[in-house]
């Protein structure tokens, strides 16, 4: 029995011993008006409005502003890139009243938009903002029907429409009343070639002015999530590193402190030899020693660890005796998987026990509390079996 202990304690001493680790759940500062670039599932948004269109098309007849406008239909689906920029595709239609107050007709105009969030843009990203102005710029393409003064219906048939490249802008005032829904008023404009109307004007080009308003619905993942700040995590981490480097110099003067213990132990081991033969066959004391595992591992953290554990073996062998291990893991995780992941440890304990021919009883210890620290409780235990 003694001379396990003593073989116990020149394997400890030896080596470094087991440092405690200090775990800090390190706060990861972030740029307040810097994000990460989302991912191609973020940020997506479909929308309908609905309104009325005003035509400048050709006053004549004598007819007034008001025999221009015309219900208006908007539908689109986009995403957003960054918080300040994104796109859109658009279908802006539904009917068009030209220069006559009874020349109407059923009118589409299909577009593709780049947006600008200029609050986003200006003042940063700010997840809980409540109104936000974003301006746009597009191209497309628009049709119409044939109308009364063309000899058309003013429904779209296959031959009878007429088309125009259109240049699309405008201005969205969005109001969020949720995480996903915000309501919409839109004011836009758009250029098309002269005389889409079917008569031709003086200003080189035809112009529709539209508002609308309706809701939107943000899709998939929503926001966006602060850039981590370098420059103040190299200073959190050098911290870090330079009170690593302190532990280390203490440790390294424990060593020489340690080391000049060995020698005296080893000289009081010389003494002990020939009373430990006569002793071997004698059970002796519970000697535990702790192996410890990183959050939700059961491999053996260091070649540290591994030394200390055939230490055990070896003063295990030479007193003849059985071993037990007894995995533990922390309260994170299900009683099940604690059971398992605590198993798993031992068992990595035991397989190197076992190839250093000691015989070992495995135990799950299962989730404990022992050590107000968690990572101090994830570990295996090697005791004398019983």
């Amino acid at each position: 029995m003694k001379k396990f202990m003593i073989s116990l304690a020149l394997a400890s001493f030896a080596m470094f011993s087991t440092a405690q680790e200090t775990v800090s759940e390190v706060v990861v500062p972030t740029k307040a008006k810097s994000v990460v670039t989302n991912s191609f599932g973020s940020n997506w948004f479909v929308g309908v409005n609905g309104g009325v269109n005003f035509y400048n098309g050709v006053f004549m007849n004598g007819e007034n502003i008001f025999d221009h406008v015309s219900p208006a239909l908007d539908v689109y689906v986009g995403k957003w890139h960054t918080p300040g920029f994104g796109w859109r595709i658009a279908y802006r239609g539904l009917n068009i009243q030209t220069y006559k107050e009874y020349d109407h007709a059923a009118y589409m105009n299909f577009h593709f938009d780049a947006m600008f969030n200029l609050r986003n843009l200006i003042l940063g990203y700010k997840a809980d903002r409540v109104w936000e102005i974003t301006p746009y710029i597009g191209f497309g393409w628009a049709g119409r029907a044939a109308m009364d003064h063309e000899k058309g219906t003013g429904r779209m048939t296959s031959g009878n429409i007429t088309g125009s490249l259109s240049a699309n802008y405008g201005i969205i005032n969005s109001w969020s009343v949720s995480k996903r829904w915000a309501i919409n008023l839109e004011l836009a404009g758009a250029f098309f070639r002269n005389g889409f109307s079917g008569i031709n004007g003086q200003s080189g080009h035809d112009m529709m002015w539209t508002a609308t308003v309706g809701v939107s619905c943000n899709l998939g993942k929503v926001g966006w999530d602060n850039a981590p700040d370098v420059e103040a995590l190299q200073a959190i981490y050098g911290g870090m590193i330079d009170g690593l480097q302190g532990q280390l110099d203490d440790a390294l003067a424990a060593n020489k402190q340690k080391q000049n213990q060995i020698k005296a132990l080893e000289d009081a081991n010389k003494a002990l030899e020939a009373e430990a033969a006569a002793l071997r066959n004698v059970k002796p004391l519970n000697v535990s020693e702790s192996i410890f595992f990183a959050f939700d591992s059961y491999k053996v953290a260091s070649k540290k660890e591994e030394l200390n554990i055939k230490a055990y073996a070896e003063a295990a062998k030479a007193a003849g005796v059985k071993v037990k291990v007894v995995g533990f893991a922390d309260k994170v995780g299900s009683d099940e998987y604690n059971i398992k992941l605590s198993t798993k440890r031992a068992e990595a304990v035991a397989e190197i026990l076992r190839a250093n021919g000691v015989e070992v009883e495995v135990v799950a210890g299962g989730e404990s509390e022992e050590y107000k620290e968690r990572m101090l409780n994830r570990r295996a235990v090697i005791t004398v079996a019983e």
